[in-house]
């Protein structure tokens, strides 16, 4: 898709009209340097001089997709292996096994994308607080899959398993475990940590860690088998052809992984040694809740996921590149390097080159732009919001580092709606009527809202995703029921019988209770999505009569509303880069993410065969149905039924899409300009996980 090319000029203009404050301190002679949240200084482990770019450049002058690469043929693997220098002091100390003992016979060898690096330093990037565990998992979380796709996203490719294999029915993949490898404390990573995730933290008998079936695990309406043919070997069965069950596993979904995962019970496996001795299995309710009060948790379950999160449990054993040794609720979030992290480079050397990473806590967007802008952090993508890239590109040069731009294949900002809303029965019955959600769309600036909050740089759209996307079911439905058109929406709300209006103008509801009010919740963290919504609000109280309340609130405490069924409308990303790998913004699959608000307790119906949740209507039903025929499909089939979820999805207007393909969520990635083996742009997909797809643990310190 084409954006709209702005010059540096156009992005000065914005940055003075939009983001003055920003632009005060851009201007402001360059300051000395000053202590970081974590208290450590901005500088390459020998301290070295810092490189400074050179002149103006185009930003969107996009240069190719790159990434390190996989090394699959054992005969270019190294043979001897190399360490960081502190581990290598605990090796002569004795206080830890020699490197190729940690790595095991089956290194995961990576290609970096530029060239071998060099060990040491720290690396210093900002995160909000205790609700933004997503950002670690998404940068320094390995992926820690056990397979994944290659960095064009193209492929499946091996991971933490050392190969995979599908038959020729699509019904059984076979995983093959790297031999020797280990958790961060040493125990052996084996099938057993698979098998005990599926048998006794995913069990369909057990509602107290995952409530109802995860569809991703299940196939012809039956759950998937899984069984351990030896230590390094586990088979996976399902009853109807699954072709997709290796693109769940390495997509960015319930079976993807400790570090995304883990605090949901959920990931595809856990470790066995460390987890068992918190489940009743292992001794008894009694004795796992006494475990969990003692702890301050009211039930075993709330406790074993939170000790299954790493953002909150150093002692918790991990796979990733970098593991946790201060948790997320402290005000600096650290990461050290995995002593037997599997990764090593084609010389041998044990990957990651940087030694920790350190999250310091930033209260808000504003604040990780200015630390930015200041040179204060190392790497950022997360929280740097679209309307701060004027200023950041201004500063490149003062503040020596460079920032990437990855366009997105989805819809950047959009609305959805809880479609099983029942606080209020005559607003829920109003949300649940399709005409009515067509109208709200219809009523929408999207043109204003891009020029405002976007800097025009994204591109006006209903949910479907952008046109190269293999999933885009066409033109017509890029626009459909995405432009505003008053005079149709309002002929829809009066087909409706909803003509009658209070003296300022706005629609009164069907019972005569006053006006039509809608309820709007949205935190600041990609964007300012309450200031969108406030735009919202004029837009439907001048163009279609209806009010809007707009509040803003944490993101942990938004989650917590949409999964108590009190969120009606939530401003946030809609639509998906791949309906398939990716549902939770499409249908109701979901049964406790913020995400799936499309309607949480029609996702527990599905979950549980009708035996519990609300039944959905029929149009959600037809989705589902359509869904999970796709998940049969062989890919060149599968393409057809992909782009009728994505007409079926705009027809109805499950979420109202406004803007898209921008640079919006995850759309920037900054670093240093000392920062080696960074990509010049990425794949930006949230089924790859973006940002692990730079690869961290190949970066680093240049002399």
């Amino acid at each position: 898709m084409v954006l709209r090319q702005l010059t540096r000029r156009d992005f000065l203009r914005a940055s003075a009209l939009g983001s003055g404050s920003l632009l005060l301190v851009a201007c402001a002679p360059s300051p000395t340097p000053s202590p970081t949240p974590t208290g450590q200084a901005s500088t390459p482990p020998d301290g070295g001089p810092t490189p400074t770019p050179a002149g103006p450049r185009d930003p969107f002058d996009l240069p190719p997709i790159e990434g390190a690469t996989l090394v699959t043929d054992p005969a270019e693997f190294p043979t001897t292996f190399n360490e960081a220098p502190a581990l290598a002091t605990r090796v002569a100390a004795g206080s830890l096994p020699p490197v190729a003992e940690r790595i095991g016979q089956d290194p995961l060898v990576l290609r970096p994308v530029h060239e071998i690096g060099t060990y040491g330093g720290s690396l210093r990037r900002a995160h909000m607080g205790p609700g933004d565990y997503v950002n670690p998992s998404r940068f320094n979380g390995g992926r820690d899959t056990l397979v994944w796709y290659d960095y064009e996203w193209k492929g499946i490719i091996p991971n933490l398993a050392r190969g995979f294999e599908l038959s020729a029915d699509n019904r059984e993949l076979t995983l093959l475990m790297r031999r020797g490898m280990k958790w961060s404390d040493g125990e052996p990573f084996t099938a057993d940590d698979v098998l005990f995730w599926w048998d006794d933290i995913y069990d369909l008998s057990d509602d107290n860690l995952i409530p109802g079936r995860l569809a991703v695990a299940t196939s012809g309406g039956e759950p998937l088998a899984v069984e351990k043919v030896d230590d390094y070997t586990v088979l996976f069965t399902s009853a109807a052809p699954y072709p997709l069950l290796k693109d769940q596993i390495a997509g960015w979904g319930p079976l993807g992984g400790q570090a995304a995962w883990g605090y949901l019970g959920q990931g595809g496996y856990a470790p066995k040694h460390y987890v068992s001795q918190f489940l009743p299995k292992y001794s008894s309710e009694a004795e796992a809740n006494a475990k969990a009060q003692d702890a301050g948790f009211d039930s075993w379950a709330t406790y074993v996921k939170f000790l299954m999160a790493p953002f909150n449990n150093p002692a918790l054993p991990q796979l990733s590149p970098w593991i946790c040794t201060s948790p997320i609720s402290n005000p600096t979030h650290i990461y050290e390097r995995n002593p037997y992290s599997i990764w090593v480079d084609t010389d041998g050397n044990q990957l990651p080159y940087i030694d920790e990473i350190r999250y310091g806590t930033a209260e808000t967007i504003e604040l990780v732009t200015l630390r930015a802008i200041a040179g204060e952090l190392d790497s950022q993508d997360r929280h740097l919001n679209i309307t701060a890239l004027p200023v950041l590109l201004e500063n490149e040069e003062r503040s020596a580092y460079r920032v990437y731009l990855d366009s997105s294949q989805q819809p950047d900002y959009g609305i959805r709606i809880n479609l099983a809303w029942d606080k209020d029965p005559v607003i829920g019955e109003l949300i649940r009527t399709a005409d009515f959600r067509r109208a709200l769309a219809m009523g929408l600036d999207r043109d204003e809202i891009n020029e405002t909050f976007f800097l025009g740089t994204s591109t006006p759209t209903s949910a479907a995703p952008s046109d190269d996307n293999k999933y885009f079911p066409g033109d017509e439905w890029r626009t459909k029921y995405a432009t505003l058109d008053a005079d149709a929406a309002n002929a829809l709300l009066d087909g409706l019988g909803l003509t009658e209006r209070d003296a300022d103008g706005f629609r009164m509801r069907p019972d005569g209770q006053g006006r039509i009010t809608l309820d709007y919740q949205a935190n600041r963290s990609f964007a300012d999505f309450p200031a969108i919504g406030e735009m919202v609000k004029e837009h439907w109280a001048d163009n279609i009569g209806i009010d809007l309340a707009v509040a803003e609130i944490a993101g942990n405490l938004l989650t917590e509303r949409a999964q108590s069924g009190d969120l009606q409308l939530g401003g946030h990303q809609v639509g998906s880069d791949d309906p398939f790998l990716y549902p939770n913004t499409v249908l109701p699959v979901s049964t406790n993410e913020f995400a799936g608000m499309i309607g949480l307790p029609y996702g527990r119906w599905f979950a549980t065969n009708g035996a519990e949740g609300v039944e959905p209507p029929d149009e959600i039903k037809l989705l589902r149905a359509t869904w999970e025929e796709g998940l049969t499909l062989p890919d060149d089939e599968r393409l057809e039924v992909g782009k009728e979820i994505w007409r079926q999805h705009v027809e109805n207007v499950f979420s109202i899409g406004v803007v898209g393909f921008g640079y919006l969520i995850y759309g920037i990635h900054y670093a240093k300009t000392d920062l080696g083996n960074v990509p010049g742009r990425i794949v930006n997909s949230l089924v790859i996980g973006a940002h692990n797809n730079v690869y961290p643990q190949t970066w680093y310190w240049k002399s």
